[in-house]
């Protein structure tokens, strides 16, 4: 179970990546999938820096858990995916479903139970 768990933060950590990379390399075009159109030069920056920095370091982290099977990693990642979702469903209850994107608070909720469920099960099981 726990080399399964290992590989799903590594799968997850890996699609981190792919997302933060999109938002470096590709900003336009991954921003107006999230919503933000029409975004001024100050705009791509912090597109890059605070929405691809997010997911690039919380794909690293990732990684490096699982390769290393240290569920003391996955903590600061767990707390960007809930604050994440906090700040959907404070846009939830704001501006209603739309605005939040309600499949991305699945996805985020489906990520940290998921990383709670991996961090549980590689502190009781030994290798």
């Amino acid at each position: 179970m726990v080399m399964f768990s290992r590989l799903l933060v590594a799968l997850i950590g890996l699609l981190f990546l792919v997302v933060g990379a999109g938002l470096w390399l590709n900003t336009a075009d991954a921003a107006a999938q999230m919503g933000l159109v029409d975004l001024a030069a100050a705009g791509f920056g912090t597109v890059r820096a605070d929405i691809g920095g997010f997911f690039i370091g919380g794909g690293i982290i990732q990684i490096i858990a699982a390769m290393r099977r240290d569920s003391g990693l996955l903590w600061p990642v767990q707390l960007l995916v809930l604050l994440a979702l906090l700040g959907r469903t404070l846009t939830l209850v704001i501006n209603g479903p739309v605005a939040a994107g309600v499949p991305s608070m699945g996805f985020e909720l489906a990520i940290l139970l998921l990383l709670v469920w991996c961090k549980s099960t590689w502190n009781k099981e030994v290798i």
